[in-house]
C-alpha cells in the first residue's frame, strides 16, 4: 500500500541539495532541466520573485516537489515543474499532496485566479494529478514534441471559483470554428452557453508584408520586447511567461514579429507583432509561418482574445487551427478574458492506441475537423 504519511511545505534555497538529488533520483523522461545542476542558481529561482515551490516528505527525506511560476499583474499560475522520487504507487500521492499545498497557499494569498499546466514541461501522467485536483482538460497540442514525444500532449486549467463566478468576461460571440473547443471547456466548467458570430468580412486589401529578416539575439529581441511592450505598441500583447528569443523584422523597421523559439524541439510561439506600417495580417502570419518552417520548425503556436472575431478569422485564414480554449486567462480590468489556443503544424501525426482521459481525445477530435476546413 502506498505511504500516506506525507508531509507538505513550501521549499526553501537549503533545500536546493536534496532537491537536486530528488530530480536525479527521479529520472525525469525529458530534456535534462539544467537548473538543477548549478547549486547556486537553483537556490535563487526558489526564492525569487512569482515562485512557489512546494515539497513533499513521506519520512524518507524530500520526495517529491512542485514548482509554481506567477504572473502578478495577472494574477496567473502556471506549473512549470514536477519530480517525484517514489516507488510508482506512491508517486502520484506525492505530487498531489505537493500540488494541494500550491492551491491552498495561492489561493489564501488571493495571488491566482487561474493556475494551468501544459506537458511541454510535464508527462502526461503528471498532468493527470492535476486533474484529481480540481484542473479542467482545456486542449490539446497535437503534434507537438513536449515532455513525452510520441504522446498526445495537453492543457489544463484550475480556476477559482469567484474568477468564474463573478469575474469572467461572457458577453460576447463566438467564431463558429472556435465554437466546438469552448463546448468541451464550457460542460466541464460550467459556463453559460455563448452565441454563434457571423464569419466577418476581413478588411479591403492591405499591402503585401515587406520581406521579413531573422534577428536571432536574444537578450537584443527580449529588450525590443519590454520596450515596444511598456509602450503598449504590441498588436497582440498577451501570452504568458514567455519572452521572445527571435525577431522577423522589415528591413526600414516598420513591420516586427516576436516569437520564441525552441530548435531542439522545433516549436515557436508568436508571441506579439509591432507595426507602424498597414499590412495584410494574414499574409503577414504566413510569411512567418514559411519563415519558420524554413528554419526546420514544425509546430507553431499563437493565442487570441476569444471574443476577437475578426481576429481569429485572420489567424484561421493564414492556417492556424483552434486546439485549446482558456477560461478566464487574462485579467483586464476588474475582468477575465477567455482565449483561444491555435496551431500550425506541418507534419501529419499519427497516435497509438490511447490510454487517457477522454476529454483529450474530444479536443483531438475536434482539431481534426477543423484542421479539414481551414486551408
Amino acid at each position: 500500500m502506498p505511504d500516506l504519511n506525507i508531509r507538505c511545505r513550501r521549499a526553501r534555497p537549503d533545500d536546493a541539495f536534496a532537491l537536486m538529488r530528488l530530480y536525479q533520483e527521479s529520472f525525469p523522461r525529458m530534456k535534462q532541466d539544467a537548473l538543477f545542476l548549478d547549486l547556486g542558481r537553483l537556490r535563487a529561482e526558489i526564492e525569487a520573485h512569482g515562485r512557489w515551490w512546494s515539497v513533499a516528505d513521506s519520512g524518507e527525506g524530500l520526495r517529491a516537489l512542485v514548482a509554481l511560476q506567477l504572473d502578478d499583474k495577472n494574477r496567473l499560475g502556471r506549473i512549470r515543474r514536477m519530480y517525484a522520487a517514489a516507488p510508482e504507487d506512491s508517486r502520484r500521492g506525492l505530487l498531489s499532496a505537493a500540488l494541494a499545498l500550491l492551491l491552498d497557499a495561492t489561493g489564501a494569498a488571493g495571488a491566482a485566479d487561474v493556475v494551468y499546466s501544459t506537458t511541454r514541461t510535464l508527462t502526461l501522467e503528471q498532468q493527470e494529478v492535476t486533474l484529481e485536483r480540481g484542473f479542467h482538460v482545456c486542449g490539446v497540442f497535437p503534434n507537438a514534441v513536449y515532455a513525452d514525444p510520441k504522446r498526445l500532449n495537453g492543457l489544463s486549467v484550475w480556476l477559482a471559483p469567484e474568477a468564474l463566478a463573478r469575474r469572467r468576461h461572457s458577453d460576447f460571440s463566438l467564431h463558429p470554428v472556435v465554437e466546438p473547443f469552448f463546448e468541451i471547456a464550457r460542460r466541464q466548467c460550467g459556463m453559460e452557453k455563448l452565441g454563434a458570430a457571423a464569419v466577418p468580412a476581413l478588411p479591403a486589401e492591405r499591402e503585401a508584408p515587406p520581406p521579413l529578416e531573422m534577428i536571432a539575439a536574444s537578450r537584443f529581441v527580449a529588450e525590443r520586447y519590454r520596450q515596444v511592450k511598456s509602450r503598449k505598441n504590441l498588436s497582440v500583447n498577451f501570452f504568458p511567461f514567455e519572452t521572445p528569443n527571435i525577431l522577423f523584422t522589415s528591413p526600414d523597421g516598420k513591420v516586427e514579429v516576436f516569437v520564441r523559439l525552441s530548435q531542439e524541439m522545433r516549436f515557436a510561439s508568436i508571441l506579439g507583432e509591432h507595426l507602424t506600417a498597414s499590412v495584410d495580417p494574414v499574409a503577414l502570419y504566413r510569411d512567418v509561418a514559411a519563415l519558420l518552417y524554413a528554419n526546420r520548425v514544425i509546430y507553431i503556436e499563437v493565442i487570441n482574445d476569444a471574443a476577437d472575431v475578426q481576429g481569429i478569422e485572420c489567424i484561421l485564414r493564414a492556417g492556424f487551427v483552434p486546439c485549446g480554449y482558456l477560461p478566464c486567462l487574462k485579467q483586464a480590468g476588474d475582468k477575465r478574458r477567455d482565449y483561444v489556443v491555435f496551431a500550425r503544424s506541418y507534419e501529419y501525426f499519427t497516435y497509438p492506441r490511447l490510454k487517457v482521459n477522454s476529454l483529450y481525445l474530444d479536443y483531438l477530435r475536434e482539431y481534426c475537423k477543423a484542421r479539414a476546413t481551414v486551408r
